[in-house]
């Protein structure tokens, strides 16, 4: 029988046990009392809301590092006062949320040793900013297991990982994912590598200070275009400008250290670089001090920057080729090299040559009124145009219709050619340039009456140089741009040869070498014909559709090109024409009244007596200038209008 106080103190135990389970079923479960259940295959080992983030913990090879995440930005607070690289900081916390149980392994089945989970070697928690334990686990080596992603195929290595939370350390997991090479070389790779952190739309100026002075880009607003305010008032290039800041935004150092641990170069030494950024609302700037290098044709130079005093950074001097290490670690997360490889100082584009526009002009087309071309041996060029009207150009004491392509070969070379190299933005002495003796003037005029000319000029070793009219900056240019300029007045003809209404054609004869004339006569309004050759009368043999469109041909006739009117080989060639026509059109007087037939002729003939010919002189009337057509047109002219052919 049973005494009394052992029946006692059963019952009190009875007792303590039931009251410990409902005190722990307040919580929801019994986790605490018979600990938490393994997380099933297939489940994310934490769940914790980012936002709530406040401190990273890490330790590492004998090695402890403490992270903060305050005002917006991660710091390292140990082993070093110094900025967390973020990207070492989002590579932690995506791992820790978003990797996945593969096994579960009871903690009393597996070799620690083995699997890289002593105490002491790579370790992480994650806190709130209450200090509360959001995540504690131990890093361990990777596992045999491999994730295959079953829709891409795509593999991914697992790791072991055993959590250190209290009632969690009876399982090991092996979890998607591994974040191994964070903690090489002393957590140094927690360090960020970029000298600059900052917003690019939200930067106001960039400084750059070096051997050839000083340099300033600003803006006034985050929407405003950059402009170059020191040393000069110049317009930028776009681009250049978004590649400066680019650079700068993916600078990094191939190694960071202490600013105790080193020696650096002395401050009298030539060769250093100041560049400093400034954002909107910011009173003083952030400025990287690039020491000279502490030996000639050193591949790297040490750097410090204002916002980081206590860091030292080794950048790159020379371009490091794709595919090479960006730092002494390849396989670091923090700073593994890009495809297209690391930039280096040597590649910023830190001159004002480099970041000024390159344009030749600015001109906005849709506000020219006029453009005035002066050659210095020939006559000025105007072309112009009416508020909404077309352009036109000057033809003696008129304003004629003018040929669309050389205007626009024109407006392309002026608003599309970039100089070939900026010669001095001082010039007093001009005659090395040609422009003391302009060979070509180039004036315009917008509908606000704004205008400004440029000057060009040859200089003694062929090359060709152009300026703005009162502005010192001499440029260079390529040839190309001159040759795209049509300086002669019989250039900007329109193709169109003449304009004769067909309703006003009453006939014509048409000369052919070998065959004897063809008259024909013409009645648009009664869709007739007669035609007559060799003194027969051949009007029923003649296929009038063939006729109809020789007809249309000839009255809209465009040439190809107009030629100089003094061109020998085309006088030559158009004393004895091949084929030739004489209209007959009815001529008109000043009030606009028919005034009778009057004649109007056009003489064809080869440029060359060889078989393969495609080229063709012509000349209207008594008009100086001949033009060139092209053999099919002449062919189609020379039509049989009476076989079958």
């Amino acid at each position: 029988m049973r005494s009394i106080p052992f029946t006692l103190f059963l019952l009190l135990l009875t007792i303590g046990l039931s009251l410990t389970a409902a005190l722990r079923m307040m919580d929801g479960s019994l986790d605490r009392l018979l600990g938490p259940p393994a997380t099933a295959a297939g489940s994310p080992l934490y769940r914790f809301a980012t936002k709530d983030i406040h401190r990273i913990r890490l330790s590492g090879n004998g090695v402890q590092a403490d992270c903060v995440f305050e005002n917006g930005n991660w710091r390292i607070l140990e082993p070093w006062q110094d900025r967390m690289d973020p990207r070492a900081a989002d590579a932690i916390l995506q791992f820790t949320l978003g990797t996945r149980v593969e096994e579960v392994i009871p903690t009393h089945k597996i070799d620690n040793a083995k699997a890289g989970l002593r105490e002491g070697t790579i370790g992480i928690s994650i806190e709130n900013r209450d200090g509360k334990e959001l995540a504690r686990y131990l890093l361990g080596r990777r596992t045999q297991w491999i994730q295959r992603d079953p829709r891409s195929g795509e593999e991914t290595p697992t790791v072991f990982i055993q959590p250190r939370e209290d009632g969690r350390e009876d399982f090991t997991y092996a979890c998607t994912g591994d974040i191994h090479p964070i903690f090489r070389d002393g957590l140094r790779h927690l360090r960020d590598h970029h000298p600059f952190l900052f917003n690019p739309f939200a930067l106001s100026s960039i400084r750059i200070q070096g051997s050839e002075g000083e340099l300033l880009l600003s803006r006034s607003d985050p929407k405003a275009p950059w402009r170059i305010t020191k040393p000069l008032e110049l317009r930028t290039d776009p681009a250049a400008v978004k590649k400066l800041i680019e650079d700068l935004f993916k600078l990094r150092a191939l190694k960071v250290a202490e600013r105790a641990d080193l020696t650096l170069p002395a401050d009298e030494l030539k060769g250093g670089q100041k560049i400093a950024i400034r954002h909107f609302g910011q009173e003083t700037e952030v400025v990287l001090d690039v020491l000279p290098p502490s030996v000639a044709g050193a591949d790297t130079v040490f750097a410090t920057i204002s916002d980081r005093p206590g860091t030292v950074f080794e950048l790159p001097l020379k371009p490091i080729a794709p595919g090479l290490p960006a730092t002494d670690n390849p396989d670091s997360v923090a700073s593994a090299a890009t495809d297209d490889g690391m930039v280096s100082l040597a590649g910023l584009p830190d001159s004002v040559n480099e970041l000024r526009n390159p344009m030749l002009t600015n001109i906005d087309v849709e506000s020219l009124q006029g453009i005035l071309i002066t050659p210095a041996t020939g006559p000025e060029i105007l072309v112009a145009r009416e508020k909404g009207g077309t352009w036109e150009f000057r033809d003696g004491n008129r304003m004629k219709p003018l040929n669309e392509l050389s205007l626009f070969r024109l407006l392309k070379a002026l608003t599309q050619t970039k100089v070939a190299a900026f010669v001095s933005d001082a010039a007093m002495n001009l005659s090395p340039y040609g422009l003391d003796r302009p060979a070509l003037a180039i004036g315009f005029t917008s509908f606000g009456n704004e205008g400004f000319k440029l000057l060009f000029g040859q200089a003694r070793d062929g090359t060709w140089h152009a300026m703005r009219q009162g502005v010192p900056t001499v440029v260079k240019l390529d040839d190309g741009f001159i040759r795209e300029i049509s300086t002669h007045s019989w250039q900007w003809r329109h193709p169109s040869i003449w304009s004769i209404p067909a309703v006003d054609l009453a006939g014509m004869i048409r000369t052919m070498e070998g065959r004897p004339p063809l008259e024909l006569e013409y009645n648009l309004l009664a869709d007739s014909w007669k035609a007559r050759e060799n003194g027969s009368d051949r009007s029923s043999e003649l296929v009038t559709e063939r006729a109809n469109r020789l007809v249309k041909l000839l009255v809209d006739l465009q040439g190809e090109s107009w030629l100089a009117p003094d061109d020998d080989a085309a006088r030559k060639a158009l004393a004895q024409p091949a084929l030739s026509f004489s209209l007959a059109v009815m001529g008109y007087d000043a009030k606009g009244e028919r005034a009778g037939i009057v004649r109007r002729t056009l003489n064809l003939a080869p440029a060359t007596d060889r078989p393969d010919n495609t080229v063709f002189y012509g000349r209207i009337d008594r008009d100086p200038a001949a033009f060139i057509l092209s053999s099919e047109t002449v062919r189609l002219l020379a039509v049989d209008l009476f076989g079958d052919d």
